[in-house]
């Protein structure tokens, strides 16, 4: 008799360890995607440009690499110089184009300069073009 007690008793206490087994496996699942970031990715864009500018010729991957972290280093140094000119100004929370106008004139030297301020500002003319077709 004592022996059919415990097999009675043991399916149970084997199901509810399954459940409990099952319930910690996703947590820590969770947990190691949850850790992970996500580093952006411009490799599609450099390529696309490639193309457009140079049709015959191709990238190798460790290329891509290196110009996918310095588009990366750029737009953290443009991002960053916006910021401060943010925190500078004091009463703004919101970033304007003006703040990244002046961020590309602060880092980029030169010719850069003047090809990426003109190229910004077309862009937030199409934009606005754009947003105002669509509001109609």
């Amino acid at each position: 008799m004592a022996g059919s007690k415990k097999t009675t008793k043991s399916p149970i206490k084997a199901d509810a360890k399954a459940v409990a087994k099952k319930t910690t496996t996703t947590k820590k699942k969770k947990k190691s995607k949850m850790g992970k970031s996500v580093k952006p990715n411009f490799n599609t864009y450099i390529y696309r440009v490639l193309k457009e500018t140079h049709p015959d010729i191709g990238i190798t991957k460790k290329s891509m690499g290196i110009m996918n972290d310095f588009v990366i280093d750029m737009m953290d140094k443009l991002a960053t110089e916006a910021k401060h000119d943010l925190d500078i100004t004091g009463r703004e929370t919101t970033l304007r184009e003006w703040h990244l106008n002046t961020a590309t004139k602060l880092v980029l030297p030169g010719e850069l300069k003047k090809h990426g301020v003109s190229e910004g500002t077309k862009a937030i003319r199409n934009f606005n073009a754009n947003r105002k077709d669509t509001k109609k």
